[in-house]
């Protein structure tokens, strides 16, 4: 077995890796990703905070490293091969990437946003052990009938070589850091330039230094197949750390498929999808929509409102929703679906009918509303003096980092499904806190 040791010598933070991948039937060596406590309190002035995908996008490039480490090389084929079934220990806790459908088995927790802008975890699903994941959703395919995953290597066809010297490997970073989206991106390219910052600090990937290229995807969908394009045959980088939403996500694939590259993608997603190109390091449906819903049927929720962004995430994961809560009994009656504009602003109506809907109790919102619309959705909830007693709000993309630019008080009480919470009480997450706090603090990140 391959062993490596890496020590996060940033701000005194150092951990141990221990490299190795096996399939599911044997016993994988682990690695760790979590450094271990400075004794530093999280709790500072320090006004960063992370989330779910911050994390998924912190240990994907630790997961990245480990790969290229254990296969000691940078190709794109023999890099993925080595990532199908490691283990490691992420700040969250333990976590393995599946044995060949290129995701995460991780944790469920539904969380309770609290005054502080933090979540109390109010349901471990299963007690907590790892949910492996479900590329194609149970609710819309027969068992055994998902389609094949796509991408991969083409026999006979050549593909861009990425920059190694002796010296240095360049990774590329591809987020909003403008438009409707950067409320939630931003943050993502701080924690991957946190994960780079530890990793050349303690010696590099294989003796080189890591070199980001950093390109803004603009809340521009077609422009983030534009900057794909160029990280990979013009900036040469050896993998790319990207996208959020999933229509920005779809709209890169295609280029990682041509160019048979690979693309970190740390946010949740609607799943229907399988490409040797990707590792979705987040959650599938299976790991958050699914669990979430059947939470609110366990609390006594009878009508379910569907809220979302109209785009593929919102809509696909509607439609996986909408089947599930058929398997419940739940009547058509009692189901709402509706969408909005990216950057909508005016969600009045819609909080009139929701504040109908709910009139007679038993209902709740499932909310996949997305970006900076849901600073004026929450506002107008609580203005119409709707509360999460009243209906409460189950989210699937609010967390910790949105809330920084949310007035929380009116929120107390209302829920979102992750992975990973930032209120994670172990040593090892309160470091990789504290430490990504006091990186953004150093580099005057915001």
């Amino acid at each position: 077995m391959l062993r490596k040791t890496l020590a996060t010598l940033l701000f005194g933070l150092s951990t141990a890796l221990l490299l190795g991948g096996c399939g599911t039937d044997s016993s994988p060596e682990s690695t760790n990703l979590a450094p271990a406590s400075n004794g530093g309190s999280a709790a500072e002035t320090i006004t960063r905070v992370t989330d779910d995908p911050i994390e998924a996008a912190y240990f994907g490039v630790y997961v990245w490293k480990a790969a290229v480490e254990k296969a000691q090389s940078f190709e794109i084929d023999k890099v993925r091969e080595a990532v199908y079934g490691l283990e490691f220990n992420a700040p969250g806790g333990k976590k393995v990437m599946h044995a060949d459908n290129q995701h995460t088995l991780k944790p469920v927790y539904i969380g309770e946003i609290l005054k502080d802008g933090q979540f109390k975890i109010v349901k471990a699903i299963d007690d907590g052990k790892l949910v492996s994941p479900d590329s194609y959703s149970s609710y819309l395919h027969e068992k055994g009938k998902a389609p094949a995953p796509t991408g991969g290597p083409q026999e006979g066809k050549e593909y861009p070589a990425a920059d190694v010297t002796e010296e240095t490997v360049k990774i590329g970073i591809l987020h909003s850091l403008s438009g409707t989206m950067a409320i939630s991106e931003t943050s993502l390219k701080d924690v991957v330039l946190y994960a780079v910052d530890e990793i050349n600090s303690a010696g590099g990937v294989l003796g080189r230094k890591i070199e980001p290229v950093i390109e803004d995807g603009a809340s521009d969908w077609p422009l983030f197949a534009e900057k794909a394009r160029k990280m990979i045959t013009q900036d040469k980088v050896s993998v790319i750390f990207g996208c959020w939403t999933s229509v920005s996500r779809k709209s890169v694939l295609p280029v990682f498929e041509e160019y048979n590259h690979l693309l970190f993608y740390p946010v949740q997603y609607e799943g229907e999808e399988q490409s040797k190109n990707v590792f979705y390091t987040a959650a599938t449906p299976n790991q958050q929509l699914v669990p979430a819903a059947q939470y609110m049927i366990d609390q006594g929720a009878k009508k379910f409102y569907l809220l979302g962004t109209d785009y593929v995430f919102p809509r696909t994961a509607n439609k996986v929703l909408k089947a599930f809560l058929k398997t419940k009994d739940v009547p058509d009656e009692n189901i709402i679906e509706k969408y909005t504009p990216f950057h909508h602003q005016d969600y009045q109506t819609y909080v009139q009918e929701i504040k109908k809907f709910a009139a007679g109790g038993d209902a709740c919102v499932l909310s996949t509303i997305n970006g900076d619309s849901n600073v004026p959705f929450y506002k107008e909830f609580a203005n119409q003096g709707l509360k999460a007693a009243d209906c409460p709000i189950m989210a699937f993309s609010v967390a910790e980092d949105e809330l920084r630019a949310m007035d929380v008080p009116p929120l107390i009480g209302h829920l979102a499904c992750w992975n990973y919470y930032q209120s994670i009480d172990t040593p090892e997450n309160k470091a990789f806190v504290a430490g990504f706090q006091a990186f953004c603090k150093k580099n005057n990140l915001k």
